[in-house]
């Protein structure tokens, strides 16, 4: 057929198509979505799916603040790139954080707080109030006195919304739920917080050393916290470190200084089935880009532009409060390129 009508697609074909493609990537599946009615009416269920709500691999390469009307969003595995138009929701509300592929929007009117998905248009109003409970008598009443401090947002398969803050705290909600839950943990500052496969991977600042906080069930009243290797085995971790999701795999980078130099990376690979670790002196055609709001892996296929097997670490100058990105080979960390 030189000229098929692919709108005469069996009905049940199309979702599983669908489906495949939502698995993959969620931008495949817009594209999908925007050929004809027919093949929107049979993939509104399809849109429901958490896959859709939480496509993986995606960052933002755009200023919301600069450029509202063309922001780009670009695949770390893929690396296909997916724009959208913010400004028609800047009438209501006014941009107040992006996450990776999240908008963070607070209501001109009632500033209350939205959560906006670009890749399906959906937007989520988050409540107000945060539930108290015996076990955090001093927890802040509202989600507007810990706001500022806010620093990740994730979504987990089971719809559960959480907000994570600097003051080593979490909150999490469902939609249409009127309140929050909320919980502390201690978390080690000079780590990072990482949301894999609905966990949240944390090195913490007291003795349990590396745990995990299954997310992926209804969430108790109480954090169930597991360890996943005890700080007796990682005397490494008091250095800087950070924990990285590179194509499925866990790497946890640890950094050294003298002097506020940087002496030296070391990279380990963790099994969290086995809850053990092992030294990875090599990443492959991955790169891994370190920074203190975000931590990312590439794989650097078609990318001649990403060095092959490097850390590209972005670090913020002490006695000037300006910030760097320096490119180390991660073979022997020599440095191959430097910025202000």
């Amino acid at each position: 057929m030189r000229n098929p009508d692919w709108t005469t697609l069996p009905t049940d074909l199309v979702p599983r198509i669908g489906g495949l493609l939502i698995s993959d990537d969620a931008s495949d599946f817009v594209r999908l979505r925007a050929v004809c009615h027919p093949w929107r009416s049979s993939t509104v269920e399809t849109k429901k799916s958490a896959d859709c709500f939480c496509p993986r691999n995606w960052i933002m390469i755009s200023d919301p603040n600069s450029s509202p009307s063309d922001m780009c969003f670009f695949n770390t595995s893929t690396h296909k790139s997916f724009s959208f138009d913010l400004s028609p929701h800047l009438g209501t509300y006014s941009l107040f954080r992006s996450f990776d592929f999240l908008f963070l929007l607070k209501h001109k009117t009632t500033k209350g707080f939205a959560l906006l998905n670009p890749f399906m248009r959906s937007l989520i109003p988050l409540p107000s109030k945060i539930k108290s409970n015996c076990a955090n008598v001093n927890a802040p009443k509202r989600l507007e006195d810990l706001i500022l401090d806010l620093s990740g947002v994730f979504v987990t398969s089971s719809f559960t919304i959480v907000l994570q803050f600097e003051v080593d705290c979490l909150v999490w909600t469902k939609p249409g739920d009127q309140s929050w839950v909320y919980a502390e943990f201690g978390l080690w500052s000079y780590s990072n917080v990482l949301f894999y496969k609905d966990r949240l991977l944390v090195v913490t600042s007291g003795d349990k050393g590396l745990v995990q906080i299954n997310l992926a069930n209804e969430i108790p009243n109480q954090l169930q916290v597991e360890v996943v290797i005890p700080s007796n085995e990682l005397t490494f971790l008091q250095k800087e470190c950070f924990l990285v999701d590179c194509d499925g795999e866990i790497i946890l980078v640890t950094l050294s200084r003298k002097d506020y130099c940087w002496e030296s990376f070391e990279t380990y690979k963790l099994d969290l089935n086995e809850k053990t670790f092992v030294r990875s002196p090599n990443l492959g055609n991955h790169s891994i880009f370190l920074g203190p709001n975000r931590t990312f892996s590439i794989s650097c296929e078609d990318l001649p532009q990403v060095t092959t097997n490097s850390i590209y670490f972005q670090w913020r100058r002490q006695n000037f409060g300006k910030r760097g990105i320096k490119s180390y080979l991660h073979s022997n960390f020599k440095i191959v390129r430097g910025a202000n």
